[in-house]
């Protein structure tokens, strides 16, 4: 698929999950210096699933879409799936074998790969959501 086809620019407006999140168990910042992306994403878990998950910030279409449908993704998933997520993004933008049933939708963006500059863009909310998840198992 195009990097910038009409659902991944779809992807990019989607305001759904744009909001602050007063009540979320952490709060992590994430920046991609070499595009100026930045995104402040709220988590909170319950019963060792995420029950919700917003961000604030701003970026390029590849960033804003790739933290869209990871949100869409993840949310009401357990911690250990979202864990099995997290490996297989990795695996696609790496170019090596994933498993495309478990990523559904992620798996538009997989041409990403081709686009190296591209690929953090791609991965900041990625890396965002895996340093959370750090964080509350820390905590």
């Amino acid at each position: 698929m195009d990097l910038y086809s009409e659902i991944i620019v779809d992807y990019a407006k989607l305001k759904k999950y744009k909001k602050r999140m007063d009540d979320a168990d952490t709060v992590r910042e994430g920046v991609n210096l070499s595009c100026g992306d930045e995104i402040k994403l709220y988590v909170k878990v319950r019963d060792g699933k995420m029950e919700s998950l917003s961000f604030e910030g701003k970026g390029c279409i590849v960033s804003q879409a790739s933290t869209n449908l990871m949100i869409e993704r993840v949310l009401g998933e357990s911690l250990e799936n979202i864990h099995e997520i997290l490996e297989n993004v990795k695996r696609m933008v790496k170019g090596e074998e994933y498993d495309k049933n478990l990523l559904k939708n992620v798996s538009i963006m997989e041409n990403i790969r081709s686009y190296p500059n591209r690929v953090k863009c791609f991965m900041l909310a990625w890396r965002t959501l895996e340093d959370a998840l750090k964080e509350l198992n820390r905590g």
